[in-house]
């Protein structure tokens, strides 16, 4: 049987984009200007959006790679590539700060959304500067500090609240892990990459409620950052009840796209 043809792959190929990474990957696409005949790699590709979109809009005339450290995700990418077989993209499993390959091996670097989730941001930029070409472009996407900044509101007040003080600094280094379009444009910088290109702008996330927000799939992923300023069941609490009692809630959400050159 045609693996493309099976049922459970073609559905895994056509699941549900994540609002959350599209609304980055929009941004992405929105400014990166397409060019024919690249050789493009998408760090950080996870299931792989957007390195098909990328794929697909540039078209046969260029390549593509997408690299990602999560088998899980590179999986699932394989799923989709095996339904859209995609001629012009490969997908290569490693880690970002030890790319295998040769120097000067790419024209277009793009990750949404790694910046943040990189182990050694530094390193991982310093290594896409080494197998970028002499003009290749750097494309990335990150959400900022002052993301979801009511409820960090709402966090630092229930701290003040219950007398738990001692955990605010915490809080603070936990919201400001994000980096300003400042820190991003050193990061780029410190590598190498010459900055040329950088849009900030902002969406808003809806919730009904504080239950909504902390139950939602999407805001389980920034839990793990919380819970590591504190997991007291009373804190969270408080927590909740706050949130339930602002009513329908909408977390901002600072977004960046950071388009740069290797000289």
């Amino acid at each position: 049987m045609n693996i493309a043809s099976h049922p459970d792959y073609a559905a895994g190929a056509y699941d549900e984009l994540s609002l959350w990474a599209a609304r980055f990957g929009l941004l992405l696409l929105e400014h990166l200007e397409l060019r024919r005949g690249i050789k493009g790699l998408d760090v950080a590709c996870g299931a792989g959006f957007p390195l098909f979109e990328l794929a697909h809009l540039h078209g046969p005339s260029s390549q593509f790679t997408g690299l990602d450290v999560w088998p899980a995700a590179l999986e699932r990418a394989r799923r989709k590539h095996a339904v859209f077989a995609t001629p012009n993209l490969e997908l290569v499993e490693a880690d970002a700060v030890a790319m295998p390959f040769d120097d000067a091996s790419f024209d277009l670097i793009t990750s949404n959304l790694g910046v943040n989730n990189f182990a050694d941001p530094p390193a991982a930029v310093t290594e896409c500067f080494r197998v970028a070409r002499p003009g290749a472009r750097i494309a990335l996407t990150t959400n900022l500090t002052g993301h979801f900044d009511a409820f960090y509101a709402v966090f630092r007040a229930t701290l003040r609240e219950l007398g738990r003080e001692e955990l605010i600094p915490a809080l603070d280094v936990q919201e400001a892990h994000r980096g300003t379009r400042t820190t991003i444009e050193e990061l780029l910088a410190g590598a190498g990459f010459r900055l040329t290109k950088a849009v900030e702008t902002e969406f808003f996330l809806p919730f009904a409620d504080g239950t909504a927000m902390l139950a939602h799939p999407l805001v389980s992923f920034f839990k793990e950052g919380w819970y590591g300023v504190t997991d007291d069941a009373a804190v969270w609490r408080a927590i909740e009840e706050k949130l339930n009692a602002a009513g329908p809630l909408r977390m901002r959400v600072p977004a960046l796209y950071a388009e740069a050159m290797k000289p």
